[in-house]
């Protein structure tokens, strides 16, 4: 029955949210500062209403299904419809969506550009249900429309793919991974952090190197004795190259500043040309109606560290020679194109994205960070390359297909990657197949109340 029904969904999805997000304990009791239980209770919270939606998609598929038979065509849109409609309305999870388990399958992953993780999802449920009845009815002719449905995924992007083999361009690039000394900044630890990246540095094969925002454990900024020191070493391995530099840094020169992760990119003169600093909001990708006023509520009630929660702000696109390219900062990666109202469509062919993952340390964490990273390049075509410590930095193409993925400690890492630019179908039209499968559903829904009342009303007389 549906209560039975129910409650078995829910059991299933809170241990599932216990094994996918237990690592939220760490940044939850870092930022609140409150006891144990109290976090443990927040926590049972959260994996609670993590676990709500699969409860009720269970009750709407149970409902919308023929009576004699399994659809998984019905299964699959009543999926995605309940993930959209959470997504808009109460996105209080950012990480709890199908199409993040399936990641590493490109065969499917790839989609992402035409709808997003919904319609990578509704993908993903389809073939599942397929199997499942298969398993359930072992016959050859139930597995055909599963084979023609591969088939049409497998076809589809050859025909429609890049605009113009114009538009394709090959560029190499250096991953430089250093041991930071942010645990404890003695100066004599700094000065060996300083040597370390020197060498690393000298290893550099390519023109642009990038590495992770925790890269130096000082104060870039107002630290002028040991920001020189690096400087004097690192100038001559540079040698026309640009230098993204992660560092500790305070917002500004005075010493009353809040310091933040921060990506300084440096000239081969050892200028500044661009800074972008870390967002620390941890509600990013969270979508309510009120969120702004929450946001107000937490910094002026609960006296929040007002670095901790921030409203949200355009993304800068930065541009040297052929590269036009963001920074999406450690949880920025978790923010859909479609929340960001498509501020850079079109106008970049590279995404970077740098990270600290040390304090975390859960490769379930590390693995999801990965998937996230992977959708934001699929949905928006745009290569894109994570720079980070204590987790995977990858390589990951215009299509989403990981090229590179590798725990880099210590090292540096050279590879060539193919970039793109231009808008992806789901960038110009963030809505339209999703729309069409809320229509669909909604029609689905309104024949079966109809064929419900209607036997009722018969029943009755």
């Amino acid at each position: 029955d549906y209560s039975h029904s129910f409650i078995i969904a829910v059991l299933v999805g809170f241990l599932n949210s216990i094994f996918s997000f237990y690592w939220l304990y760490q940044p939850l009791n870092s930022t609140l500062k409150m006891p144990f239980s109290f976090n443990i209770f927040i926590l049972f919270l959260f994996f609670l209403f993590s676990a709500l939606p699969l409860g009720v998609w269970v009750l709407i598929n149970k409902f919308l299904q023929p009576q004699n038979s399994y659809s998984p065509f019905t299964a699959a849109l009543s999926w995605s419809v309940l993930e959209y409609l959470r997504f808009e309305f109460l996105n209080l999870n950012p990480f709890n969506y199908f199409a993040y388990s399936q990641s590493s399958f490109n065969f499917i992953a790839r989609y992402a550009a035409y709808g997003g993780m919904f319609l990578v999802s509704f993908i993903s449920v389809l073939i599942a249900s397929y199997l499942v009845k298969l398993f359930l009815e072992p016959k050859w002719k139930k597995g055909v429309p599963l084979a023609v449905f591969l088939i049409i995924l497998a076809i589809i992007p050859i025909f429609i793919g890049p605009q113009s083999d114009v538009e394709l361009k090959q560029l190499k690039f250096d991953l430089l991974i250093n041991n930071s000394q942010a645990k404890s900044s003695t100066f004599e630890e700094i000065e060996n952090e300083i040597d370390n990246f020197a060498s690393l540095l000298g290893k550099k094969k390519n023109k642009y190197i990038l590495t992770a925002e925790d890269s130096l454990s000082f104060d870039l900024i107002r630290n002028s004795y040991y920001r020189e020191k690096l400087f004097s070493q690192i100038k001559a391995e540079l040698n026309g190259s640009y230098l993204q530099l992660g560092s500790h840094a305070a917002a500004a020169a005075n010493y009353n500043a809040r310091i933040l992760n921060s990506l300084f990119l440096l000239s081969e003169n050892l200028e500044v040309i661009n800074r972008s600093n870390q967002e620390l909001n941890f509600l990013a990708g969270i979508n309510l109606k009120n969120k702004e006023k929450i946001i107000d509520f937490f910094e002026g009630y609960l006296r929040f560290n007002q670095g901790m929660i921030k409203k949200s702000k355009s993304t800068e696109i930065i541009e040297i020679n052929e590269l036009k390219f963001i920074n999406l900062i450690a949880e920025e990666i978790f923010i859909p194109v479609i929340s960001r109202k498509n501020n850079y469509a079109g106008n970049i062919n590279l995404i970077i994205n740098a990270a600290a993952e040390e304090k975390i340390n859960s490769k379930v964490y590390n693995n999801l960070a990965l998937a996230a990273a992977v959708y934001r390049a699929a949905e928006s075509n745009t290569a894109l390359i994570r720079a980070v410590s204590g987790g995977y930095s990858a390589a990951i193409d215009y299509q989403g297909k990981i090229l590179v993925k590798e725990k880099l400690k210590n090292d540096l890492k050279s590879f060539n990657l193919t970039l793109y630019q231009g808008e992806s179908y789901y960038q110009k039209n963030p809505t339209k197949i999703i729309n069409i499968i809320l229509i669909i559903f909604t029609v689905i829904a309104f024949v079966k109340i109809m064929i419900k009342l209607r036997k009722n009303l018969s029943s009755r007389n």
